[in-house]
C-alpha cells in the first residue's frame, strides 16, 4: 500500500477509534493531544458528527484506488465538525492529531512559518528541472527535503506525470465529497516548483500562481 493511503489511513482509524470512546477515555489515551481528542469523543456522543463516518470511509476508499505516494488533505467537512480549524486547540495538538513530524511542528510554531519562504524555495532551486515538490495542503515542513515528512507520506518530490495523477484525485474527491469551506475546494495539495527565474507554488494541482 501506498503511503500516501496509509498516512490517511491512520488518522481515519484514530477518529473512528476515538467515536468508540468516553471524552474521558480519549483524553487518557490520546495523551498527545488530549483536549481535542476529548473534544471528538463530545462531539460523536451529542450525535453532531453523524455523517463523519460516511464520509471518511468514501475519501479512504478513493484514495486507496489512486494509491498517492503523499496523502491528500483530509476531508474538509470533516475538519471543520471535529475542529481542526478551531484556535481554540494549540498548533501542537492539531500537528500531532495529524501526525506531522515534531521537527516540523516546531518549525512551524517556534519560527512562525506559517508558508512556504525563502529557505524552502532556496531548497527547491537546488532540485532538477523536471521535479515538483508536493505536500499534504496546509502541511508546512521544516525542509523540502525533511525524511519523516516523505516517510509518512506527507511530502515527496515527483515527475510531472505524477502530478497528473494526483489532479484527478482532486477531482475524485472534490465531486464525491461537496463541502462549503472555500479555502480547500479542489484543494487536497500544495504544489511547488522552480521554473528558470521564478517559483510556481499552486495551492492546489489545479490552480498555480507565480
Amino acid at each position: 500500500m501506498s503511503n500516501g493511503f496509509l498516512a490517511l489511513k491512520r488518522i481515519i482509524e484514530t477518529i473512528f477509534d476515538i467515536f468508540t470512546l468516553s471524552p474521558k477515555e480519549a483524553r487518557e489515551k490520546y495523551d498527545e493531544f488530549p483536549n481535542f481528542a476529548e473534544q471528538i469523543a463530545k462531539l460523536f456522543q451529542e450525535d453532531r458528527l453523524f455523517e463523519i463516518p460516511e464520509r471518511l470511509n468514501l475519501q479512504l476508499e478513493i484514495v486507496k484506488s489512486f494509491s498517492p505516494k503523499v496523502r491528500p488533505a483530509l476531508d474538509p467537512y470533516t475538519s471543520l465538525q471535529i475542529g481542526v480549524f478551531n484556535k481554540n486547540f494549540s498548533d501542537w495538538e492539531i500537528g500531532r492529531f495529524l501526525n506531522y513530524p515534531e521537527c516540523c511542528i516546531r518549525s512551524f510554531i517556534e519560527e512562525i512559518r506559517y508558508g512556504f519562504d525563502e529557505r524552502h524555495l532556496n531548497e527547491l532551486k537546488t532540485l532538477s528541472r523536471d521535479c515538483i515538490f508536493i505536500t499534504t495542503a496546509g502541511f508546512i515542513p521544516h525542509s523540502i527535503f525533511c525524511e519523516k515528512s516523505i516517510e509518512t507520506g506527507l511530502a515527496s518530490i515527483i515527475k510531472y506525470n505524477e502530478l497528473l495523477l494526483l489532479e484527478e484525485l482532486e477531482e475524485e474527491l472534490a465531486k464525491a465529497l461537496p463541502h462549503s469551506h472555500p479555502e480547500y475546494w479542489h484543494h487536497y495539495y500544495d504544489v511547488l516548483k522552480f521554473d528558470t527565474s521564478h517559483i510556481i507554488f499552486g495551492r492546489s494541482s489545479k490552480d498555480s500562481i507565480i
